[in-house]
């Protein structure tokens, strides 16, 4: 598991993205992914978002073994 904090851009987004705004997903996973490529960290992953104060945590889990129902 990998966690960090939001940037300021990344909980703008999110902050959107949670108001109800569409169309903000891919921006979001692109910035997630760009952060994951800049620490080395490849495959399949799972991410969530926990509000933290006036940010977001953002957790980041393997999902190799994750088969949707």
């Amino acid at each position: 598991m990998v966690r960090w904090m939001a940037d300021e851009e990344l909980t703008a987004l999110l902050q959107r993205y949670y108001g109800g705004e569409g169309g903000l997903w891919s921006m979001i996973r692109e910035r997630i992914a760009a952060e994951l490529q800049r620490r080395g960290i490849e495959g399949a992953r799972h991410i969530r978002f926990r509000r933290r104060g006036d940010g977001y945590e953002v957790i980041i889990e393997d999902a190799s073994g994750y088969e949707p129902e």
